[in-house]
């Protein structure tokens, strides 16, 4: 109990971080750009894998096919927020924040199974 509350401790720690930052960001900017395609692409991917998750929908996958699906995410969602960070923060700091979650998560379910 005390590891996974440290972990959800470590969450709200980085979105209030990731927060800060992107306001202090968008102020400084103060300009919108519209957001590509491939950032809303990516944060659409990763809305989807957590309604799939937390739905019980994804436990009806295959393994094989579902751990692809997780890891491409979040490999593509830290590409996507890289790439487009001086573009537009506020998609890009969101597809990081949402791809470094789900990798806590797939790493919480490993550490669960293997026990």
């Amino acid at each position: 109990m005390a590891f996974t509350s440290f972990i959800m401790l470590f969450v709200v720690c980085l979105a209030f971080l990731f927060f800060v930052v992107g306001v202090t960001l968008y102020k400084k900017k103060k300009t919108t750009n519209k957001p590509s395609i491939l950032g809303v692409c990516s944060l659409l991917l990763q809305l989807i894998l957590f309604v799939l998750f937390f739905s019980g929908i994804l436990e009806k996958f295959n393994e094989t096919v579902a751990n692809i699906y997780w890891l491409g995410t979040i490999i593509f969602g830290l590409v996507v927020g890289v790439k487009e960070i001086k573009r537009n923060i506020i998609i890009s700091l969101a597809s990081i924040f949402l791809s470094i979650l789900l990798a806590i998560l797939m790493f919480l379910m490993l550490l669960i199974t293997s026990m």
